[in-house]
């Protein structure tokens, strides 16, 4: 009788032991992190840690749009192709975005076929290139060419303040919030600026862009915000190669960040999110140090 009850107690202790370990969240996992389901069609295949898709509204996140994912780490993809249709999961927490569970339920060959006669554009700007003309208005109001960029080293950035994915422009932002530490830090980069030009001039006009740039705590002796006529931001963007795409209130976008030197040419440009700050702040020495 004792071996028995014994025998039932530790199984009582086993069976507790596995729903705790069941029910115990994961580790990994923000607490605040929340998962989307997505569905869309591929339209590029997977580099560098993305996935570009043309997706379908994501309920209580975004409306349909064609934009970079980033894979979760370590995550094994299933064999991925131009036009495949897929559907995964989207794991947003403050600081970032991933995608995982990849899996592809179709194929759409229109897609496909328009993908492969897509031809890429030759005109982007490249280093060395000057910073095209363009009649824009800071956050205070004021007029801005690119002739206000001669004779400092400037970074420019693209963002938009209704953005809504983590590695998009809260990164960039969060960016330049670093970078304009380091220029408040040394003296020898007081000729250094920062420029954000907004993808949004529709609602980021001059007071919207200042009561963010005042959110973001931006120096406005250091750090514009720029908006423009439809016309002059879309003439930059394309210079810059950031495609923009407008869905509902948001705005489906690529990205791209700068140093324009004090001779109004690009020192260096980087695409996509994978720069860092100190990369940024190197440039901006190098661009400063060739007028000396």
């Amino acid at each position: 009788m004792t071996t028995r009850r014994l025998l039932l107690g530790l199984m009582g202790v086993l069976l507790l032991t596995v729903a705790v370990v069941r029910t115990r969240p994961s580790a990994a996992m923000d607490p605040n992190t929340r998962e989307f389901p997505v569905t869309g069609v591929l339209t590029a295949a997977p580099a560098e840690g993305r996935v570009m898709v043309s997706h379908d509204a994501i309920p209580g996140y975004m409306p349909a749009m064609t934009m970079p994912f980033a894979i979760a780490a370590g995550e094994a993809l299933p064999a991925l192709a131009p036009g495949d249709r897929v559907r995964f999961v989207l794991r947003v927490s403050e600081a970032a975005s991933a995608a995982t569970r990849f899996e592809v339920v179709g194929h759409d060959a229109a897609v496909a076929q328009a993908l492969r006669g897509a031809a890429p554009s030759s005109s982007r700007l490249r280093t060395g290139d000057a910073l095209p003309e363009v009649s824009l208005v800071t956050e205070a109001g004021r007029p801005f060419t690119a002739a206000d960029l001669r004779g400092r080293a400037t970074a420019l950035t693209f963002v938009f303040t209704r953005c809504p994915v983590p590695e998009f422009c809260p990164l960039m932002v969060k960016r330049f919030q670093q970078i304009q530490r380091e220029l408040a830090a040394d003296p020898a980069l007081a000729d250094a600026r920062l420029l954000a030009v907004t993808l949004d001039p529709a609602f980021d006009t001059p007071p919207v862009l200042r009561a963010y740039a005042e959110a973001m705590r931006a120096d406005p002796t250091r750090w514009q915000f720029v908006t423009g006529p439809p016309a002059q931001i879309t003439s930059l963007t394309k210079a810059f190669a950031v495609h923009v795409e407008r869905n509902g209130v948001l705005l489906d976008h690529t990205l791209a960040t700068a140093v324009v030197g004090p001779d109004g040419r690009i020192e260096a440009l980087w695409r996509g999110n994978g720069w860092s700050a100190d990369e940024v702040v190197a440039a901006l020495r190098t661009a400063l140090r060739a007028t000396e």
